[in-house]
């Protein structure tokens, strides 16, 4: 079984937090896992505002709101509460490195600190220098539509990587252990450049049939069972957007790699193009 003893959900006590904490809640309790709480609090700007005296009051009234935010969501969860100043993805960070969580699951948007970075640099930070995999809510008008659900449909898009074995195991042990049907996805380019013509639909039966026995003895390999698809990736972001609706998936796992116009590289324009929830490994 996948190992999901720990989550930490960073908060900052806006509605899409609560929707992020209804989605840790579910996960806690299917996996028996302790939700580390976590809200960095930003000092008001204020002349006036510069006492020890005054910044204890605050931190004091933040730790408070701390303790009594998401209770129902997370009403029978073994729940730990921190509050943190400071620089936002330094802190979720450093807490990661100091818990050692087995994810981190950040709300799609918030307000305050949150809302001026977390589609920015925090989760862009985040997902780039997080040791573990990283969880973010659907980047939708209305997320509550499409997060904290029953998932039963698991899109995992592999790029043949380093990061490939892993991802595909995460997310095989993941769909495994909540019973989702798992759908693999590889992008081939839809035809190289300076092709002519004449080979172009040649060149793609092949590069597809290709893909398809590669995805078959991947899955062999790491001993996970799922659907093959192979789509064509002329805006690799925008296609598994496609694919994810195609697949009707509820989760999309992505491995965070470095090769150049793969998926594993685009990690944060795929997570924000994403209409579902996002794993990045």
């Amino acid at each position: 079984m996948l190992p999901l003893d720990r989550i930490l959900a960073p908060t900052d006590f806006s509605a899409n937090s609560l929707i992020a904490l209804a989605q840790a809640g579910t996960l806690a309790r299917h996996f028996r896992a302790q939700v580390t709480l976590l809200h960095v609090a930003e000092f008001p700007i204020e002349p006036s505002f510069t006492t020890a005296a005054q910044r204890a009051e605050y931190l004091s009234a933040k730790r408070k709101e701390l303790m009594e935010f998401g209770a129902a969501e997370l009403s029978d969860v073994a729940v730990k509460r921190i509050v943190c100043c400071g620089d936002p993805a330094k802190v979720i960070l450093a807490r990661a490195y100091e818990e050692r969580p087995d994810l981190i699951l950040m709300p799609p948007r918030g307000n305050g600190v949150f809302r001026r970075f977390l589609l920015g640099s925090v989760t862009s930070k985040v997902l780039h220098d997080a040791e573990c995999p990283v969880w973010t809510g659907a980047h939708v008008a209305d997320p509550a539509e499409r997060s904290h659900g029953e998932i039963r449909s698991v899109l995992c898009a592999v790029d043949f990587g380093l990061q490939t074995v892993k991802t595909v195991h995460w997310a095989a042990e993941f769909s495994r252990s909540l019973g989702a049907k798992l759908t693999v996805v590889h992008a081939v380019l839809d035809t190289p450049p300076n092709l002519p013509d004449r080979y172009c639909f040649q060149w793609h039966e092949e590069a597809h049939s290709g893909a398809r026995e590669r995805l078959h003895e991947l899955l062999i390999d790491c001993e996970a069972a799922a659907d093959v698809m192979v789509i064509a990736d002329g805006d690799v972001p925008k296609s598994l957007a496609r694919a994810a609706k195609e697949t009707r998936a509820d989760l999309l796992v992505i491995g965070r790699g470095t090769d150049e116009g793969r998926p594993g590289s685009q990690t944060f324009p795929i997570v924000c193009s994403a209409a579902c929830q996002v794993v990045s490994v």
